[in-house]
C-alpha cells in the first residue's frame, strides 16, 4: 500500500507539473503574411515554490500567445514549468526550427523571474531553489543557451523577447548584487527585447498584465510597423505607463525587414485609407498652408501611408509648378558659401560644421510640435531624412522662392540659421 500511494503521489505531482503545458496552434499551416513558416515557443513562470511569486507572467504569456497566433505563429505555450519541462520545450522548440527551413521567423517569449551571474543570464522555473550562486548552472536555464538554438537552427529572422528582471527573487543569496539582466549579444538575424533597460527592474503591474506586454500586445494588435519602429513605440507607451521608471531596451541585428502585419496598401487616389493619428494630424496641419515643398515632403517620408497623403501629393505638385522669385536682396556673399564650408553664423551648435556633417548629425529641436522627445533626441537626420547634396539643393533652393520669407521664419530642427545658409548656398549653384 505505501509503494501505490507512492506511486500516485509522484504522478500526481507530475500531472501538476505538465498539466499547465499547452499547445496552442496558430494555424495548421502557422504562416506569416509574406508566406513564411512562423513558429513561436511562449513561456510563463508565476507560480514559483521555494521564491516568491509573481502574479501577473501567467497572464502575460496567455496575452502573448493569443496575440502571436492572430499574425500567424504557430505558438507552444509553456505555463508554470520546471527546469525539465523548460529545457524539453526549448529543446524542441529548435527541432521544429531546423525542421521548418531557413525562410522561419522565430520567436521565444519569456515572462518570470530571472537573474544574472558573472555576466550571463539565467530564466528560473518554478521549482528554482538555490544556497550559492553556484548552483544558478545546476537550477535555472540559461539564455546563452536558447540563443544557441536560434543560431544552430539558421533561420532567417529570430526574435527574443524577456518580459523579466522584476526584482531579485533571492535577497538572501550571497553574490546577486546586480539587478535585471545583462545585455546580451545579438547573432546575426536575431532581435532582442528587454522589458527594461539592462541591470534594471521591470514592474509586474496593477492591471492582471505588466506594463511592457500590455502595450507589445496593443502594438501588434494594431500597427503595421517594421519591428524596428513597433518597439520604439513600445517604449515610448511605457515609459508614459511607468512614469519614467521603466524604459524597455533591445538590441539587434537583423539583415531583413520583418513585420508582425503586413503593411497597409497604398490609399487609393480618392480617398484616405485610414484616420490620422496625432502625430500625423500634427504634422499636417503645421505643413498644408505653410506653401514650403519641403515641408510637405517632410510629411509624405515620415507618413508615406498618412491619412493625409493625396492632399500632401496633389499639394507638393502644386507648389512645384508655382515660379520661382527673384532672390532677395541683401544676402551674404554666395561665392564663400559651400557644401563642404563651415558655417560662420548661427547656433552655436551649427557653428564651425559644414553643410555635409549636420545633415547626417542629430536635429537640436523637434522636427514638429508636440512629437515625443524619445522619437527625436539623439536620433540621426539621416533616420528621418534621405538627404543627400542634391536633394538638399533642392530644400535649399525653395528659400529663394516667393515663400521664402514665411518659410525662413519658421523652426527648422537644424536651426533658423540654417535655413539661410543654404539659401546662400543655393544662390552660389549648390556648389
Amino acid at each position: 500500500m505505501s509503494r501505490l500511494l507512492a506511486v500516485l503521489v509522484f504522478l500526481l505531482g507530475f500531472s501538476v507539473t505538465c498539466a499547465r503545458a499547452e499547445l496552442v496552434l496558430a494555424n495548421r499551416a502557422g504562416t506569416g503574411p509574406d508566406g513564411e513558416r512562423r513558429i513561436a515557443l511562449v513561456i510563463g513562470n508565476g507560480g514559483y515554490t521555494a521564491i516568491g511569486g509573481l502574479d501577473n507572467t501567467v497572464n502575460d504569456a496567455a496575452l502573448m500567445a493569443d496575440t502571436l497566433q492572430s499574425v500567424g505563429f504557430e505558438v507552444t505555450k509553456l505555463l508554470d514549468v520546471d527546469q525539465n519541462a523548460m529545457k524539453r520545450g526549448i529543446a524542441n522548440f529548435g527541432r521544429a526550427l531546423r525542421e521548418a527551413g531557413p525562410e522561419t521567423v522565430a520567436l521565444f517569449y519569456y515572462a518570470g523571474h530571472a537573474v544574472q551571474s558573472f555576466g550571463n543570464n539565467y530564466l528560473l522555473p518554478v521549482d528554482a531553489a538555490i544556497r550559492d550562486q553556484a548552483d544558478l548552472d545546476l537550477v535555472g536555464v540559461e539564455a546563452g543557451w536558447i540563443l544557441r538554438q536560434l543560431y544552430s537552427a539558421r533561420v532567417r529572422t529570430n526574435i527574443v523577447i524577456l518580459d523579466s528582471c522584476r526584482n531579485n527573487p533571492f535577497p538572501n543569496v550571497m553574490g546577486f548584487h546586480d539587478q535585471g539582466l545583462a545585455e546580451m549579444n545579438a547573432p546575426t538575424g536575431t532581435f532582442i527585447a528587454y522589458a527594461t533597460a539592462p541591470g534594471s527592474v521591470a514592474l509586474d503591474g496593477l492591471a492582471g498584465n505588466s506594463p511592457y506586454t500590455s502595450a507589445l500586445a496593443n502594438a501588434i494588435d494594431a500597427d503595421r510597423e517594421s519591428i524596428e519602429l513597433l518597439f520604439k513605440k513600445v517604449r515610448v507607451k511605457v515609459l508614459e505607463t511607468t512614469g519614467g521608471a521603466q524604459t524597455p531596451w533591445e538590441s539587434s541585428s537583423l539583415t531583413a525587414d520583418f513585420y508582425f502585419r503586413p503593411v497597409a496598401a497604398p490609399a487609393p487616389a480618392t480617398a484616405s485609407s485610414a484616420p490620422a493619428s496625432n502625430a500625423e494630424e500634427t504634422l499636417w496641419v503645421s505643413v498644408k498652408d505653410s506653401g514650403d515643398k519641403t515641408q510637405v515632403q517632410l510629411y509624405l517620408w515620415t507618413f508615406p501611408q498618412g491619412a493625409h497623403r493625396t492632399e500632401a501629393e496633389a499639394l507638393l505638385t502644386a507648389l512645384a509648378r508655382k515660379p520661382e522669385a527673384a532672390p532677395a536682396a541683401g544676402l551674404a556673399d554666395p561665392t564663400a558659401v559651400t557644401f563642404t564650408a563651415p558655417i560662420q553664423r548661427g547656433e552655436p551648435q551649427i557653428i564651425g560644421r559644414s553643410i555635409q556633417e549636420l545633415i547626417s548629425s542629430q536635429p537640436l529641436f523637434p522636427p514638429f510640435e508636440g512629437i515625443p522627445d524619445e522619437l527625436w533626441k539623439g536620433q540621426q537626420c539621416s533616420n528621418c531624412h534621405e538627404w543627400t547634396a542634391t536633394r538638399i539643393c533642392d530644400q535649399a533652393k525653395f528659400y529663394l522662392g516667393e515663400q521664402a520669407e514665411r518659410a525662413l521664419d519658421k523652426p527648422h530642427p537644424l536651426g533658423t540659421e540654417f535655413k539661410q545658409h543654404l539659401r546662400n548656398w543655393a544662390l552660389g549653384g549648390c556648389r
